[in-house]
């Protein structure tokens, strides 16, 4: 039988030696540290320091005090544990070092201390936020694709006030398919990846670029009821797909019918989408190598291409 001297030291090399990070705490308002382990010390870089006495929360560096503290405390008062609960440290370098915690409130010699076991959850949460990404990400230009964009036009319109303003422009790319007929399919590939860079470029601080799928890309533009707006801008970025491309010294030009509406307060996502897909088609008809169509009346465009036009539908009415 193990005498309880021999047990003492065995739980202790175990603490000592253990390559999960522990720590002992107090149980008042402060939760000061008593003892942690080396590998605790690793865990946030700090190999070296003397931690013991000061508290888990804000005050140190190395601790994130998040508003669930609270809870996990009151776990500890009347359930007397928690378990695997998600918590932010910070390594001394600054990462952020997400952990999975499990705590038991103990009573040593008439004293109540909360032991805490840590688990680093960095690789986990990586993954999954890996995963995350790919469910968004368009895997041949590298943009957001279409569930990216729907999620995104959903929580925009949602936000929508008498203060802001969004537009939504659908763009389908002319004479594509002669690309894909004339070089095949990866050249195509390789064109569309041009193009989306070239979207990406055009947009600035407001705007949310995404592939819809094909030849079909989608833009919204969030703007301020203060801020301006042109029409113009938007055939900018037509001229802008217009321009000529190499690849495999291939010269190769595409052109983009563009269809923008604009959004108000109350305008449901499947009314906006149509408005922005019948403008859209309207400019494909149009048989053009550019061509945007709006029902907002803008300032006159100045056209430097005889085949690229851009029309106010309200405007020609």
């Amino acid at each position: 039988m193990i005498s309880g001297e021999v047990l003492d030291a065995a739980l202790r090399d175990l603490f000592e030696l253990s390559p999960v990070p522990f720590s002992i705490s107090t149980i008042d308002h402060n939760s000061r540290y008593i003892k942690v382990n080396p590998a605790y010390l690793r865990m946030i870089g700090r190999m070296g320091d003397k931690i013991e006495g000061q508290p888990l929360g804000q005050d140190l560096p190395y601790s994130i005090d998040d508003p669930a503290r609270g809870e996990r405390m009151k776990l500890l008062e009347t359930r007397g544990f928690y378990e695997l609960a998600e918590v932010e440290m910070q390594h001394a370098s600054g990462r952020i070092i997400p952990t999975l915690i499990s705590a038991q409130r103990r009573r040593i010699a008439g004293e109540s201390f909360d032991i805490e076991i840590l688990l680093d959850n960095s690789e986990r949460k990586a993954f999954e936020q890996a995963i995350l990404q790919a469910a968004r990400v368009d895997v041949m230009t590298g943009i957001q694709n279409r569930s990216s964009f729907e999620t995104h036009l959903r929580a925009a319109l949602a936000g929508l006030s008498s203060q802001s303003r969004l537009f939504l422009a659908y763009i389908d790319l002319n004479r594509f398919k002669r690309v894909n007929d004339k070089f095949g399919h990866s050249i195509g590939d390789r064109l569309l990846q041009v193009i989306a860079n070239r979207l990406v470029e055009w947009g600035n601080k407001g705007d949310f670029v995404a592939r819809l799928g094909g030849d079909e890309f989608g833009i919204v533009s969030s703007y301020q009821a203060c801020d301006p707006f042109s029409l113009a801008r938007f055939f900018d970025l037509a001229k802008a797909i217009a321009e000529l491309v190499v690849i495999d010294e291939n010269l190769i030009q595409v052109g983009a019918a563009i269809g923008l509406a604009e959004a108000s307060a109350g305008v449901s996502f499947d009314a906006l989408l149509d408005q922005a897909d019948r403008l859209m088609y309207a400019a494909k008809s149009s048989g053009d190598l550019i061509d945007v169509r709006s029902e907002l009346v803008d300032q006159p465009l100045a056209v430097s291409q005889p085949s690229a036009r851009a029309r106010s539908t309200a405007a020609s009415a």
